[in-house]
C-alpha cells in the first residue's frame, strides 16, 4: 500500500504542470472583502503603534 495516496492523479498532474503560469492572477470575486481585509490589517497596525506608544 505504499503507492495509496489520498489525492487524485489528476489532481497532481495538474498540480505540476506549468500550463497556466502566462496568466494574470485575478482579483477576488467579492473586492469588498479585500477592502474589509485591508482595514483591518490597518486597524491592527494602528492598534499595535499605540499599544507600544502606551505602555512605555
Amino acid at each position: 500500500m505504499s503507492d495509496a495516496s489520498i489525492f487524485r492523479k489528476a489532481a497532481l498532474d495538474r498540480l505540476a504542470s506549468p500550463e497556466r503560469l502566462d496568466e494574470r492572477l485575478g482579483l477576488p470575486a467579492y473586492p469588498a472583502a479585500l477592502l474589509v481585509a485591508l482595514a483591518a490589517l490597518l486597524a491592527a497596525v494602528a492598534g499595535f503603534t499605540i499599544w507600544l506608544l502606551l505602555v512605555r
